[in-house]
Parts: structure tokens; C-alpha cells; sequence
């Protein structure tokens, strides 16, 4: 039987971390929740302006449906 998985994404705001060490701490109050309920990370995807300024990430979860 194949597995099948399904995936979701949370936005964080001004991950300081990408741009050395952090400054202050990241909100990852959803992120936390998330592996609570199940979710795996799989990727992050750093947000940046024109100038390179990094705004945000995408934080890229998944996690096995199961059929029931």
C-alpha cells in the first residue's frame, strides 16, 4: 500500500536567525503545535524583499493521511 501525505505551511515573521545570530526569539508557537498534532518539517523557504532584507519563512510540514 502507498503512503499519501498531505502538506501545509506556516509563516514566521522575522526569522533573525537567517541573518546571523538571533536577535530576539522566534514566534514559534504554530510551529511547535504543529509537530504536536503530527505535522514533520520539511523545508523552509526564506521570504526576502528586492533588497535582500529577509522578512519571513515559510516553514514547508507533512504528514502520512491515514485512511480510515
Amino acid at each position: 500500500m502507498r503512503k499519501k501525505w498531505e502538506y501545509g505551511q506556516i509563516f514566521v515573521r522575522q526569522p533573525d536567525v537567517f541573518g546571523g545570530l538571533p536577535k530576539t526569539g522566534l514566534a514559534l508557537e504554530k510551529v511547535n503545535r504543529a509537530g504536536q498534532e503530527g505535522w514533520e518539517l520539511v523545508s523552509t523557504v526564506p521570504f526576502t524583499v528586492p533588497g535582500g532584507e529577509v522578512r519571513g519563512a515559510f516553514f514547508i510540514f507533512k504528514r502520512e493521511v491515514v485512511d480510515e
